[in-house]
Parts: C-alpha cells; sequence; structure tokens
C-alpha cells in the first residue's frame, strides 16, 4: 500500500549539524552526520503532520524536516533538526513547548515554538516506528507507533519509558458495555487485507496478544470534547480511553479493514476512517457505528472539522472530500494524484494540506466551489 510505503520507508540524506537549543533536554550531543538539511525544496518533500498554535503553522515529514508558517501557510521557513529519520507526527502544549516523533523510534522537543529542536528519544535498532504524539499536560504524554508501539512521560517529554497497551473490559454502568461492546475474551474478526495489514503470526499467535493490545499498528490518537481518547489502529481495531491514555477499551468495529484517522474534537459525533474510504459515525462514544456514504474509494488519511461546520477529508490518489455530514460529501481531488496525508484550518481561515507534495495552502472560495 503507498501509505505504507510513505510510512514505512527509510529516507535520508547528508548534511551539516546544528547547535541543539531547548535548554536541560539536550543533555546529549547528537552526532553531524545526524542532522536534517536545510534544504531548497523541503517544503515540497514529504510531510505527514501539521500543528498550529495560534497563528503559527509547523510541518513535519521526511528526512527530519520541520518547516514553520508565521502568516498562515503562505511561506514557510524550515528549521534544522538533530534527526534525519522521516517524521510523522507533531504535537504543541502552547506556543513554546511542542513533541515531534518519527521513524527509528525518535522524539523531538522544543522549548522555542520549533526554532530549536533537542532529541530526547532514539532507538533505531528497535526498528518500530512512531506514528503519532499526543500530551495532556505540560507534563504528561504518550507516543504510539507500529506493532503496538508505546511510550509515556511523566517529565515534559525529556524522558520516555516503553509500556504495553493496557487493555480493561467495559464496566456493567460503561455505555461501551452490553452487545455492542467487546471483553478481553472476545475475539476480533480477521483483517480482509491479511498480507498487507496484518501480522503472520496467525491466529493462535494474535489471540495469546489480544489482551495485551495485539501488535497492532496504533495510527493515530483523535482527541474528542470532553477528554476522551481514540486510538484508530490497523484490522478493524478502535480504543477508546478515558483517564488521558492510561487504560483502553476496545470497541466494537464496523469493519474488518484499517483505520488511519479519526475526528472528534471540535463538536458532532465521532467519525473514524481508513482504508478504501471506509468511513463511520458514533454518538454514543464508539458503542454504535453508522457507515458513511463516500463518493469514492480511495484511502481516507486525515481530515478536519472547520469553523463553519463543514468537514474535509484527504487521501489516496489526490482525494479530498467536502461536506457537511449528512448532508454529503463531494469529491474534489489534485490532477496529479499526489497522496494527501492531513490538513488543518489556519487562523486566516484558509485551509493548509501536508502530503505527498509536500505543504499546500487552499483558499475556502476552492472548498466552497461546486
Amino acid at each position: 500500500m503507498l501509505l505504507r510505503t510513505l510510512l514505512m520507508a527509510g529516507l535520508l540524506a547528508a548534511g551539516p549539524a546544528a547547535a541543539q537549543g531547548g535548554g536541560d533536554a539536550c543533555a546529549d550531543p547528537v552526532p553531524e552526520d545526524q542532522w536534517s538539511v536545510l534544504a531548497p525544496l523541503a517544503t515540497r518533500s514529504l510531510m505527514l503532520d501539521l500543528a498550529r498554535v495560534g497563528d503559527v503553522l509547523v510541518a513535519v515529514g521526511d528526512r527530519g524536516h520541520v518547516v514553520i508558517s508565521e502568516n498562515h501557510g503562505r511561506t514557510w521557513t524550515q528549521q534544522r533538526t538533530p534527526t534525519r529519520s522521516l517524521l510523522t507526527g507533531v504535537w504543541f502544549h502552547d506556543r513554546k513547548l511542542g513533541w515531534a516523533v518519527g521513524h527509528d523510534a525518535v522524539i523531538l522537543r522544543t522549548e522555542d515554538g520549533g526554532a530549536s529542536w533537542c532529541r530526547v528519544h532514539w532507538a533505531p535498532e528497535q526498528e518500530q516506528p512512531l506514528l503519532d504524539v499526543w500530551f495532556e499536560t505540560a507534563e504528561h504524554g504518550i507516543a504510539v507507533g507500529a506493532y503496538g508501539y508505546v511510550l509515556r512521560t511523566t517529565d515534559g517529554g525529556r524522558t520516555w519509558a516503553e509500556e504495553t497497551l493496557e487493555l480493561v473490559a467495559a464496566g456493567a454502568d460503561d455505555p461501551l458495555s452490553g452487545e455492542n461492546g467487546l471483553s478481553g475474551d472476545d475475539e476480533p474478526a480477521p483483517d480482509d487485507e491479511p498480507d498487507d495489514e496484518t501480522d503472520e503470526g496467525g491466529e493462535e499467535e494474535w489471540d495469546e496478544d489480544f489482551n495485551l493490545g495485539g501488535d497492532f499498528h496504533l495510527n493515530k490518537i483523535i482527541v474528542a470534547r470532553g477528554g476522551d481518547l481514540y486510538l484508530a489502529a490497523e484490522a478493524g481495531t478502535l480504543y477508546r480511553s478515558s483517564d488521558a491514555g492510561r487504560t483502553w477499551e476496545q470497541l466494537a468495529s464496523p469493519y474488518d479493514g484499517s483505520f488511519f484517522s479519526g475526528l472528534a474534537g471540535e463538536g458532532g459525533p465521532v467519525m473514524m476512517f481508513g482504508l478504501r474510504g471506509n468511513a463511520f459515525t458514533s454518538s454514543d462514544q464508539g458503542a454504535s457505528w453508522q457507515p458513511v456514504e463516500m463518493p469514492a474509494d480511495a484511502s481516507l488519511f486525515g481530515g478536519a472539522r472547520l469553523s463553519d461546520g463543514s468537514i474535509v477529508l484527504v487521501g489516496a490518489s489526490g482525494v479530498m472530500l467536502i461536506g457537511r455530514g449528512a448532508d454529503g460529501y463531494r469529491l474534489a481531488q489534485r490532477d496529479d494524484r499526489k497522496v494527501l496525508v492531513t490538513l488543518l484550518e489556519a487562523a486566516d481561515g484558509g485551509v493548509v494540506v501536508v502530503g505527498e507534495p509536500g505543504v499546500l495552502r487552499l483558499e475556502r472560495a476552492f472548498l466552497a466551489a461546486d
């Protein structure tokens, strides 16, 4: 699959070092040949995630590239980082404090809004890429990734400890209990694409790992209004946490294919989406799911609810799906068919998209056009 190619490919380049910043988090110096390179075309290279803090946008991606915009995505400035690993996720607690994660289990930390970065975690020998990061407070955060990989910090991301994804059964008073809920003894349905989306260990290994969260790739952390977290994972796997990711409940899944991301934080029902344009919504915290009809079957990797209530989803083949939930979606598609990974709304109302083309800014008039 193209997404796995984008997320799992090792992309390296050579270049000069830079002085580390970020205060006491930069205790260990990084060799010169492991620093990212200032590249004239960095904004046109593969970008996989972005964050917004006020008027400032930060995007991360290929070869440790980090680019920052202070004019709503119209122009960007690259910042050097102490990694050449592919960066897959970024999260900012406030205008100064942020983190980025990626391949080789790398975690970067900034204390100055992304102007300088420290490498606070790196474990290339494990061959387990991190795919997303989220912080509850300035001190407590989690990072998740391939094969059920979970790291936690309680000191602002200066140090990280590996842990098992702890699953708990839904309680008798929990809205997820009952016929729609899954207990730890229930067997998940097999994936519809076992060669691409599941491990090859067989059913016995799957069942043994199930109560430990399995070896599923944990693709995205979705933050809901009220504090709940959702995890979008492969093989039709969904998790929900009500305690900032300390424990998780596995939700009854509406299909067997992988989920790549979702929407939950800006009001409205929880929405999860993934392979071949499959998308589902839930109005009861994941106890039940309703399918959403889409005008294209391209895999969906990211999206956003905009301030006017509209929803924009992006994915493979340059697909953009624009709609208002129950009112349906219309298809817009890039001529070059390059993969789009995610997007967010800039402070001035424009929309910034990242993916295979790099970073793109779209005006709202484009989204409103028929």
